[in-house]
């Protein structure tokens, strides 16, 4: 197997490093828009009076629109290459970023951010299917893991950016903002990359075509997906409401909080895909152990007492990220080994729809459940169950998971 960064027969325009670091920075910049939106949900609620609940529908509406879009955009991928998609992809993305800005009422702010949802898509559908497919023959845990910590880099510059430039001046220079850094950092990545060469169809292509035969693959990375993403983003979109009504943190440094939190979710993703190459590309285990860490810290966060110093917030917060933010990249990784390689765009783009169909989902069943009890304590507990349900679900399905495609040498 060639080593990770040797440069002899790479495929692309630059050598494996910068590659990798033109990957990440793609994924930051459209990590700063999705999650950036989940952190300015809190501004929305200001501006549109919104409840918790609406304000979960913020979250729910860009999540819907990724969701709905991601499968088809691995498919595209899968046979165009990520290149043309993620050329193309950054102008679709630039503009709906800007569109956003005459938007006036809640209903109409919806509509606009389902329909960015459904363009973002095509950045980690570009991104993902390029790493994966650059660094065949080479241990890629660890790769998929750094191109992953876009994510939470992007939800860390979100929390501890956007909330101070909202707050002077204004939502529409965010949105410029948004508009040029996607078109920017779209288009450097996309100039990286190789023009697609056709190939000859792998001998196990025949033996696994696309629809049923791969989903019955994969649905149990999906599954442990949907119920994983819970602790992501309910950390983003309510740790600054918690951080403020529970422990007294004004919003500017509670956002310093949550960006601890997002820095220790990337510290995790590249620590956690190095051990999985190390233990000779499982995975499953791995994901499990965050799913554990994240259930305990959940279960922390939501008993602490009211009045907790500023240091240890941001410690606890750090070590709650790993947890709930570490497994991502994993998961993608797990699918995508699971299936031929003509599939794999497919595959992590399924894995990923579940993904966000969860991050859809459980934003606004926790904020009804807080406004319902006027209590995050409860919500934070339930998170914890949950956690560490996907946790034995990822420790079991490991077990007895079918022998995968050698993808990840091939």
């Amino acid at each position: 197997m060639t080593k990770t960064f040797d440069p002899q027969g790479f495929p692309a325009r630059v050598g494996p490093p910068l590659f990798l670091a033109l990957a990440t920075l793609s994924q930051t910049g459209m990590s700063f828009v999705q999650q950036g939106i989940v952190v300015m949900s809190v501004f929305f609620a200001a501006l549109y009076h919104l409840t918790l609940a609406q304000m979960g529908l913020v979250t729910t509406a860009l999540s819907l629109g990724i969701m709905s879009s991601m499968g088809l955009m691995g498919t595209v991928v899968d046979r165009v290459g990520p290149r043309k998609v993620l050329f193309f992809g950054a102008v679709a993305m630039a503009w709906l970023a800007w569109a956003m800005i005459p938007v006036r009422g809640f209903w109409p702010l919806l509509v606009v951010l389902y329909a960015l949802g459904a363009a973002l898509a095509m950045a980690p559908a570009s991104g993902t299917k390029a790493v994966f497919t650059a660094f065949r023959n080479r241990p890629r845990g660890m790769v998929m893991g750094i191109r992953q910590t876009g994510v939470p880099i992007g939800a860390l510059l979100a929390a501890s950016l956007l909330p101070r430039i909202a707050g002077g001046a204004g939502l529409r220079v965010i949105f410029w903002v948004f508009a040029a850094e996607l078109l920017l950092t779209g288009w450097l990545f996309s100039a990286a990359m190789r023009p697609e060469d056709p190939r000859p169809a792998s001998p196990r292509a025949d033996s696994q075509r696309l629809g049923w035969p791969v989903i019955r693959r994969v649905w149990r990375p999906a599954l442990v997906g949907i119920l994983l993403v819970a602790g992501q983003y309910l950390l983003l979109a309510f740790s600054l409401s918690d951080l403020s009504r529970v422990h007294h943190v004004r919003i500017a440094a509670a956002g310093l909080i949550v960006a601890a939190s997002q820095l220790g979710g990337g510290v995790s993703r590249v620590v956690t895909g190095a051990i999985s190459d190390r233990l000779g590309g499982r995975r499953t285990p791995v994901i499990a152990w965050c799913g554990s860490l994240g259930a305990i810290m959940a279960l922390l966060v939501a008993w602490l007492p009211p009045h907790i110093p500023y240091g240890l917030l941001a410690l606890i917060w750090f070590f709650f990220g790993m947890g709930a933010v570490g497994w991502n990249a994993l998961t993608l990784t797990w699918a995508g080994e699971l299936v031929s390689p003509e599939h794999s765009g497919f595959a992590m783009m399924g894995v990923g729809t579940a993904i966000f169909f969860g991050s859809a989902v459980f934003p606004p069943l926790f904020g009804a459940l807080v406004d319902a009890t006027h209590r995050f304590s409860v919500g934070f507990s339930l998170l914890a169950v949950d956690l560490a349900v996907a946790a034995l679900l990822a420790w079991r399905f490991g077990r007895e998971q079918a022998r995968p495609f050698p993808s990840r040498v091939s």
